[in-house]
């Protein structure tokens, strides 16, 4: 890990008003570091591209988003990047057992989307590759967040677009109408 300021690589992990930041030994205090080892990215033109997955998953008129408390401090869909040499399909799987608690067959997901989208992530990259699944629920299931959420939270496909979203969320939800 590194700051994304000055590139210093002792960087410690601090808590301020329950979001979580980073800190160098310099003293600079961000919301981003610069951490690509163990994940699956790509360099096009001079950027550094993570590869990420999301998950819009919705029963009835209502979709689960999660409140983050890491960068972007906002709501999200379930979402995450792939590990290295990791499979899309699977990191989908894997990110929505992580975040929400639900596990499912990957039969149950659909793909919506696939393509580069510009998304600043908390780990340093300003671009990711998304491959985008939905996953229709018959019935809410019973939900449990991890340590990257304040909460999770079913809202209204009516009400999502007056939530602080994500660029990403946005980007899916309110301008492709994803949903």
């Amino acid at each position: 890990m590194k700051c994304i300021q000055c590139g210093n690589e002792k960087v410690e992990i601090i808590e301020e008003n329950g979001e979580e930041k980073y800190r160098c030994s310099k003293g600079h205090t961000n919301q981003r570091m610069i951490k690509n080892k163990g994940l699956e990215y790509y360099r096009e033109n001079g950027e550094i591209i993570h590869r990420s997955v999301g998950a819009l998953i919705t029963n009835n008129e209502q979709i689960l988003l999660l409140k983050r408390r890491k960068y972007p401090y906002k709501y999200s869909i379930p979402a995450g990047h792939l590990e290295k040499n990791e499979d899309p399909d699977k990191a989908v799987m894997r990110e929505v057992m992580e975040e929400t608690g639900i596990e499912s067959d990957f039969e149950a997901f659909k793909q919506v989307f696939k393509g580069k989208i510009d998304d600043p992530c908390r780990r340093g990259c300003d671009i990711h590759d998304w491959n985008l699944y939905r996953l229709e629920l018959d019935k809410r299931p019973d939900t449990s967040s991890n340590e990257e959420a304040e909460r999770l939270e079913w809202v209204e496909k009516s009400e999502v677009a007056e939530k602080e979203l994500t660029a990403p969320t946005k980007k899916f939800i309110v301008e492709k109408g994803l949903l």
